[in-house]
């Protein structure tokens, strides 16, 4: 494999932006195949990666290994750059408070992962979201476990992303990492197109907005596209300030509000961990080797 193709893992989380993204890019499949960026189907790698990923148990895959796993997912393109994402990428749903511990095994399944390519360089991305929603949506994806086998004996006021971005870092400490709250991103989709693909800020993205328009009423989204399309040249600053006023007056209150029904889960302690939330993505901001994408 060329030794200057950047492999860009996006770590995704289940309920968010996982899929979308790959979708969202792909809809410029042939624009960025010219800059010779590839966003493969999910179907084309996931089995494969993980197949090989229990193969190995955490061994460094041999030049063939991994020359066989690249052409099952690129065929004999030539590229710079190399998207792949996947929501367990991480761990599985059902394991995301193993041990009391928020993503735990993070660290370990993401060195693996970055070490299917030792010699390239690679590149992590991750949409955070507020716990307090978070948590509740990934125990009710999964089907393993009842509500006790799931939580343990968690303090669901110590769920902290910065422990899981630290435990990444501390284990691909050579491996840049950027960061979002998904709260943001129907005003920063685009941004978070152009960063995984690295293309020219000026890059306009088909998928730009995927997200703002499951969250807008139809006819807002169409005047907000209307908008937008006789207005070409604003720039990203721009551009999110008039989504932001659209999205202010044609939001759908259902597509965004949450109902938390689990037991325990009282005001007070959404409340709580969304405060915790919110001072955790400040201690996030800081942390070595994290870009962080804001609005």
């Amino acid at each position: 494999m060329p030794s200057d193709t950047t492999i860009v893992y996006h770590l995704g989380a289940p309920h968010t932006d996982d899929d979308l993204l790959i979708w969202s890019l792909r809809k410029d499949a042939a624009m960025l195949a010219e800059q010779s960026v590839m966003v493969p189907r999910p179907k084309a790698y996931r089995a494969a990666m993980s197949a090989l990923l229990r193969k190995l148990d955490g061994a460094v895959p041999s030049d063939k290994q991994q020359k066989e796993l690249l052409t099952s997912i690129t065929g004999r393109h030539k590229i710079k750059r190399l998207i792949l994402s996947n929501s367990k990428f991480m761990g599985i749903p059902a394991w995301i408070l193993h041990k009391s511990e928020f993503y735990g095994n993070a660290g370990t399944n993401i060195a693996r992962l970055r070490n299917l390519f030792p010699a390239n360089p690679c590149e992590l991305f991750l949409g955070i979201s507020n716990p307090a929603v978070f948590v509740p949506r990934v125990f009710h994806e999964q089907t393993q476990k009842t509500y006790a086998d799931f939580f343990g004996r968690i303090d669901l006021g110590k769920i902290r992303w910065s422990d899981v971005i630290q435990r990444i870092r501390a284990a691909c400490p050579d491996t840049p990492m950027t960061v979002w709250c998904n709260e943001d991103t129907p005003i920063i989709w685009a941004r978070v197109l152009q960063e995984v693909t690295a293309l020219s800020k000026d890059t306009r993205f088909s998928g730009e907005l995927d997200i703002i328009e499951r969250i807008m009423a139809p006819e807002g989204f169409q005047r907000l596209k209307k908008f937008l399309d006789k207005h070409p040249g604003l720039d990203d600053g721009q551009r999110g300030r008039v989504k932001e006023r659209f999205l202010e007056k044609f939001v759908l209150p259902e597509e965004v509000e949450e109902e938390i029904d689990l037991p325990g889960w009282t005001k007070d302690v959404i409340e709580a961990m969304t405060g915790v939330y919110d001072q955790d993505v400040k201690t996030i901001t800081q942390i070595d080797g994290v870009k962080f994408l804001v609005p």
